[in-house]
């Protein structure tokens, strides 16, 4: 029987320091179903979902809350059977606007599509012409309620404004 449990932590930690748990969580027959890890100047900020034995799990947890530079949660996490097919990846791409943010997310929270992760960028643009325009571009990992369309959902963002772009990535 194995154990799924999310850990999150955030402070000072260097790729050796994260190689060193991948280590521990491997040999002790577990593995990292997902993981996402940011580094921010000197600090470092992840999330990482862990399936391992159950007679292994809490020796794989104690190796996370004894690093001594970061504060580190644990949360368990139940069995879950999701239908895999629901997951996407978009990409947004509009002149940037006050507001364009939480647009985009009060549009997908009222579908109840649940949004895995976001990753949004403004990019300053200047040609020799003397045009100036601000360039606002996301990526968001979706995972959409099995009634609704992804080509339902694109449409309905293309029309927050006349030059939104939203494009599937593959």
């Amino acid at each position: 029987m194995t154990q799924t449990f999310i850990v999150s932590f955030i402070g000072n930690a260097t790729p050796a320091d994260i190689h060193r748990l991948t280590t521990i969580t491997h040999e002790n027959g577990g593995r990292w179903l997902t993981s996402k890890i940011n580094y921010l100047e000197d600090r470092v900020a992840a999330l990482i979902k862990v399936e391992a034995p159950e007679e292994t799990t809490q020796y794989i947890k104690e190796a996370f809350l004894a690093q001594p530079n970061l504060l580190t949660h644990l949360t368990d996490c139940e069995n879950q059977t999701e239908i895999r097919n629901t997951e996407y990846s978009i990409r947004i791409d509009a002149n940037d606007r006050a507001g364009i943010v939480n647009d985009i997310t009060h549009l997908l929270d009222s579908q109840r599509i649940r949004v895995i992760d976001m990753n949004c960028q403004r990019i300053f643009v200047s040609d020799v012409n003397g045009v100036n325009s601000n360039l606002f571009i996301a990526h968001i990992s979706i995972r959409l309620p099995q009634n609704l369309y992804i080509h339902d959902i694109v449409n309905e963002l293309k029309s927050l404004s006349e030059d939104t772009k939203v494009m599937l990535d593959k």
